[in-house]
């Protein structure tokens, strides 16, 4: 199998997944370590020095935004969902295929959802010039690129039924 999917039908972006996943990955683990190292500066500088790291919290949080949607597409593509499969030895062979399809289409437009209200709470934010209430950093960048993200995550869903399709349906639920 190429590339780190764990896709049934191959590689879903072809050759482009690989750098993709590369690219994904290298951001989230940067922006964790970021994370980390600002937290153990902040702690540290609380408790030996009495003087914390000013911002920090609205900096994590923001990198936490981050983080979060930038995991997503990988995450998809990798389809290393949590999934709960409580039901599926009750499901018949015949109906999972259907339900595959089904689950992907509402997560797509889920995500499809979520990255518009994203986009439009971005746009508000940037004619109202919202900012962090300490470090007055601004919001807006972060929450387009949340946005941009969230619509790759819902491309990826979408584009994984025509491969579960071609692969026969394989996959579980």
């Amino acid at each position: 199998m190429s590339g780190l999917s764990a896709n049934p039908g191959g590689p879903l972006l072809g050759r482009w997944e690989k750098p993709f996943e590369m690219l994904l990955g290298s951001a989230t683990a940067l922006i964790l370590a970021c994370i980390m190292l600002l937290t153990c500066v902040d702690v540290a500088g609380r408790y030996v020095f009495s003087e914390p790291v000013p911002g920090a919290l609205e900096v994590t949080e923001l990198m936490m935004g981050a983080l979060i949607f930038a995991s997503l597409p990988m995450v998809t593509l990798r389809n290393q969902q949590v999934t709960i499969d409580l039901f599926s030895p009750f499901i018949p062979a015949a109906v999972k295929p259907a339900l595959h399809v089904l689950i992907h289409v509402a997560s797509g437009l889920c995500m499809g959802v979520i990255s518009w209200r994203l986009w439009v709470k971005a746009g508000q934010m940037f004619e109202q010039g919202d900012t962090t209430a300490v470090l007055q950093l601004k919001v807006w960048p972060l929450v387009y690129f949340m946005s941009a993200l969230a619509a790759v995550t819902a491309a990826i869903l979408i584009l994984m039924i025509r491969q579960k399709d071609a692969a026969g349906g394989s996959g579980e639920v």
